[in-house]
């Protein structure tokens, strides 16, 4: 078999794909067991399709063209389908197969997301973010800046420490204020 031709992005790796499709067994008797080249053809079908149904093409080439997480997720159910096929040469995939499901599923989201009804990248959720503080207050109105020992420099604009009104003031005006001995 020949080398698949890159065309596209892949949403997901071949190493999601194979360990989705062993199972608990480790593989056997299932498409795990098909080469990297057979499963990266399911995955570039499976991404390929994803990206005309999103309508867009996401390549990481710029922070808005970053894949939504859901594109992963359902290019995994496309491509266990994909691959299911190719490994069962064409014999009938049972409707009621996990693998068929969950490509019927994808395929449906798929389709809610080309008519508008889904949207694939979720966004911040109502509300959060517009919060705004109260402040509700149950101390009495019964102190004042003066209670506080601290002024603003009339100089510098900067809060600084402060005598109580009814003391001598014991520094801050004038450059007159104790210096640290240490």
């Amino acid at each position: 078999m020949t080398t698949p031709v890159a065309s596209g992005t892949l949403y997901a790796s071949v190493a999601d794909l194979r360990n989705v499709l062993s199972g608990t067994d480790s593989g056997t008797g299932t498409a795990a067991q098909l080469t990297d080249d057979q499963l990266t053809l399911a995955l570039y079908t499976s991404s390929n399709r994803v990206s005309v149904y999103a309508g867009n093409f996401y390549d990481s080439s710029v922070p808005q063209a970053d894949p939504p997480p859901i594109l992963h997720d359902l290019t995994l159910d496309l491509a266990c389908f994909w691959a299911a096929k190719t490994y069962m040469k064409f014999k009938v995939i049972e409707p009621t197969s996990p693998i068929f499901i969950a490509y019927q599923n994808a395929m449906q989201v798929l389709q809610d997301v080309r008519d508008g009804k889904v949207d694939l990248g979720p966004g911040v959720a109502p509300g959060i973010g517009d919060e705004t503080g109260t402040v509700i207050n149950r101390i009495p109105a019964i102190f004042t800046g003066r209670d506080s020992n601290t002024r603003v420099s009339p100089e510098t604009g900067v809060l600084e420490a402060d005598s109580p009104f009814w003391t001598p003031r014991t520094g801050g005006l004038f450059d007159d204020s104790a210096i640290y001995q240490g």
